[in-house]
C-alpha cells in the first residue's frame, strides 16, 4: 500500500483551499489538512464552504501560537471557532494533547462522528525512544482516532529515535516524524515504515523542513512506492 499523505494548507482564502483540495484529489494525497489559524473572519465561512465539495477528507486544525501556529486568541474564541468548523463535513479534527480545551473539542466531534487527531509537538529536541513510548502512553489516556508526536530533530541519533520508535508500533494509528530540515528522511520513511501518514504542503512550508505535496509524490514515485 502506497504511503499516506495529509496535505497541509494555509486556509486564508476559499481559492486556495479549494486550488490544494483539487491538487491532492488529482495526485492521489489522502487528506487535506485545512490550517484555520491563518483563515479571518471575513474568510472564515468561505473556506468551510470548501470542504462540503470536496472529494477529499479534510482535517480542521487551529494551531495556536504557543504551539507554532497563526492563531493568537484566547482558548475560549478558539473553542467557537472549532465549533463552527465542525459544523462542517470534516472527516478529522486536530488539537493539541496540551490544550485546555482539547477534552471539548474531542466530545463535539463525537458528537458529529468526526476523527479526532491528538496532537503533541516537541519543540525543544526529540526524546529517545522510551520517552517517545511513554509520551504516546500518556496520550492514549484520551480516546483518540489517530495520534501525532512530531519532534524538533537535530542530529542523525534523532532521526533514528523516530524510526524505530515507529517501526516499533507497526500496525498503530500513530503519525510521527521530525521538524527541520535535518528530520526530512523521518518525514518520507516513517509511513513506509509503520506511521500511519505523513505531511506535506501545499504551496509556503506550515512547519519547519515541511516538504511541498509535488516534491514529496515525485520521490515516492523514484522511490517505487507511488
Amino acid at each position: 500500500m502506497r504511503p499516506r499523505i495529509c496535505v497541509s494548507v494555509k486556509a486564508d482564502n476559499a481559492s486556495r483551499v479549494s486550488r490544494a483540495i483539487m491538487v491532492a484529489e488529482r495526485l492521489g494525497a489522502s487528506l487535506v489538512e485545512l490550517r484555520l489559524d491563518h483563515a479571518g473572519e471575513k474568510q472564515y465561512e468561505a473556506v468551510l464552504k470548501t470542504v462540503e465539495s470536496s472529494h477529499v477528507g479534510c482535517v480542521a486544525t487551529i494551531r495556536p501560537s504557543w504551539d507554532g501556529g497563526a492563531y493568537h486568541g484566547d482558548e475560549s474564541r478558539r473553542l467557537r471557532l472549532f465549533e463552527k468548523a465542525l459544523e462542517a463535513p470534516f472527516k478529522y479534527v486536530d488539537v493539541e494533547q496540551k490544550s485546555k480545551i482539547a477534552s471539548i473539542v474531542s466530545r463535539l466531534a463525537s458528537e458529529r462522528s468526526i476523527g479526532l487527531i491528538l496532537s503533541r509537538h516537541e519543540w525543544a529536541g526529540t526524546p529517545g525512544v522510551k520517552t517517545l513510548s511513554k509520551i504516546l502512553s500518556e496520550m492514549r489516556k484520551k480516546d483518540a482516532d489517530m495520534y501525532k508526536i512530531v519532534t524538533r530533530v537535530r542530529s542523525p541519533l534523532d532521526e533514528a529515535n523516530i524510526l524505530f520508535f515507529i517501526s516499533s508500533i507497526r500496525g498503530s494509528r500513530v503519525v510521527c516524524f521530525g521538524m527541520g530540515e535535518e528530520g526530512l528522511v523521518t518525514r518520507i520513511l516513517a509511513p513506509l515504515l509503520g506511521g500511519f501518514m505523513t505531511y506535506a504542503s501545499y504551496g509556503e512550508p506550515l512547519a519547519p523542513g515541511q516538504l511541498n505535496l509535488r516534491r514529496m509524490v515525485s520521490i515516492y514515485r523514484r522511490m517505487g512506492v507511488w
